[in-house]
């Protein structure tokens, strides 16, 4: 995709303009320059996915719209980053409850009598999964193998597994 000479000169012009104020706005939401950078260059590669253009790079409009872009990109970061800790979150406690599962019955803590009964409440096919994924810490590629499902199918079950788990923890 070739972009008109006229969106190339307004793209540099609105960086010049508003970098260090994106990189700002980016940086009051995710409270890190790492990230506050991604959501910059992200805002940039939307403007020019979508062919932007204002025919005055120092308009009010203009400027309204790329603060509502930076300010999406950088809470669609934030979001993103967000649901993957509670992911890894989650899947510590499961791991526990599976490493609680290879003691002995007489050395049963209450943290595993806490999340067996979660689990058991799991429709099969879910259980099954989270099973092979944490238990016995299969790949996603050999969990479809074994269960004789697509990959992408292992995914949905995991990821509805653990809503239904939060659900019943009540961390909805």
């Amino acid at each position: 995709m070739a972009l008109p000479s006229k969106q190339i000169s307004f793209i540099e012009k609105c960086y010049e303009l508003y970098e260090q104020k994106m990189f700002r706005v980016a940086l009051s939401v995710l409270h890190d320059e790492t990230l506050a950078e991604d959501a910059v260059q992200d805002a940039f590669l939307q403007m020019i996915k979508h062919e932007v253009y204002f025919a005055k790079p120092g308009s009010d409009d203009c400027k309204r719209y790329i603060i509502t872009v930076i300010r999406n990109a950088s809470i669609n970061i934030y979001n993103k980053r967000k649901n993957e800790n509670q992911i890894v979150s989650f899947t510590e406690n499961l791991e526990q409850v599976c490493e609680s599962e290879a003691v002995a019955p007489e050395e049963n803590t209450e943290a595993e009598n806490d999340y067996q009964p979660l689990m058991d409440t799991l429709p099969e096919k879910y259980y099954d999964v989270v099973y092979c994924l944490v238990v016995k810490d299969y790949s996603i590629a050999e969990t479809a193998r074994k269960l004789g499902i697509t990959e992408a199918n292992v995914r949905k079950r995991y990821e509805r597994a653990k809503k239904m788990m939060r659900q019943n923890l009540g961390q909805t």
